[in-house]
């Protein structure tokens, strides 16, 4: 009990000293040059609570104690308790920082994904509502009767995009009802240029998917095939739940060139790559491979049905 200072001292200093100025700087040799005088430090300490015992509870003065007092006991306690001390705190605080930044890094991680996901999915919007309103003003001024079902579109898809971004995941029902919003808004842009022929399969109902995934893979496959200039595409979408997977392929045929799994212009495909990684991390696959003059894009889901996704939410909000 007499050399609790000692153990004090160590812990104390170990904690706001040792540990933040040399450990967790990886100062070592520096650790090493301090660690020399604390040592002679506490063995003088010991040494002096020695003495100190020795005076209040015996009669012999203290050059005629055993060695085993005067030096066993200070050489004993003043390096062995303040090493086991410093080293059982230190390995203790160590661990407790390595748990808070693991948990720190963590949280950083979610925020950098969450950064990522809204930039990718904003992504679709600026370059396609632009060539829209021109389309829809040359529409109007040409008093096309198509004006006013362009217009509903239109606002069917800004809705979607406003509203719907924000959330985690959407019916899949009505994602792909954007998807067709989308290819009817394109197929009135193009009429002479566009030919889409969409096919669905399965049941859709109470399955989730992300919002925009699968209208900005439309919308990258026709701005890349269909380009800027009089190139003709053929699109056939072909879409199939089975066994809580969505299976979506893309099938582009134009008289230009053009195929996204090539390395030039494949900005907009890595982009539209990486979302799918972050939403779906060992829950998709994702293949562009061309065969007879067709490019192909097959994106493979793992979907979520909507109890699912309400018992994932009950267990994060019990969990907080």
């Amino acid at each position: 009990m007499m050399f609790i200072p000692v153990s004090f001292f160590s812990v104390y200093i170990s904690i706001y000293f040792l540990l933040p100025r040399y450990i967790l700087k990886e100062k070592y040799f520096s650790l090493l040059l301090v660690t020399i005088p604390l040592t002679v430090f506490y063995v003088l300490l010991a040494l002096l609570l020695t003495i100190l015992h020795a005076r209040f509870t015996t009669d012999l003065p203290f050059a005629q104690l055993p060695v085993s007092i005067r030096w066993f006991l200070p050489i004993r306690y003043g390096i062995g308790l303040p090493l086991t001390s410093a080293v059982f705190v230190i390995t203790v605080e160590l661990l407790k920082h390595w748990h808070l930044e693991q948990k720190e890094n963590e949280l950083l991680q979610r925020k950098k994904i969450q950064t990522e996901l809204q930039l990718l999915k904003t992504q679709f919007q600026p370059g396609f509502l632009y060539d829209a309103l021109q389309h829809i003003f040359y529409l109007i001024h040409k008093h096309s009767p198509q004006s006013p079902e362009t217009v509903l579109k239109l606002s069917d898809l800004l809705s979607y995009i406003l509203y719907e971004k924000e959330k985690e995941f959407v019916p899949l029902d009505k994602e792909l009802q954007i998807v067709k919003t989308y290819l009817g808004l394109k197929k009135i842009f193009c009429p002479d240029r566009l030919w889409i022929q969409l096919k669905q399969q399965g049941e859709t109902a109470n399955m989730l998917v992300s919002p925009l995934l699968l209208v900005s893979l439309v919308e990258n496959c026709l701005e890349k095939f269909l380009g800027t200039g009089m190139q003709q595409l053929t699109l056939n979408v072909d879409i199939k739940t089975e066994n809580d997977a969505l299976y979506f392929l893309l099938e582009c045929k134009n008289d230009g060139e053009g195929d996204p799994s090539e390395k030039s212009d494949n900005n907009k495909w890595i982009k539209s790559l990486k979302r799918i990684e972050l939403l779906y991390p060992g829950k998709h696959s994702l293949d562009v491979y061309s065969e007879n003059g067709t490019t192909n894009l097959l994106l493979v889901l793992e979907i979520i049905e909507a109890a699912a996704s309400i018992e994932k939410v009950n267990e994060e909000l019990v969990l907080l």
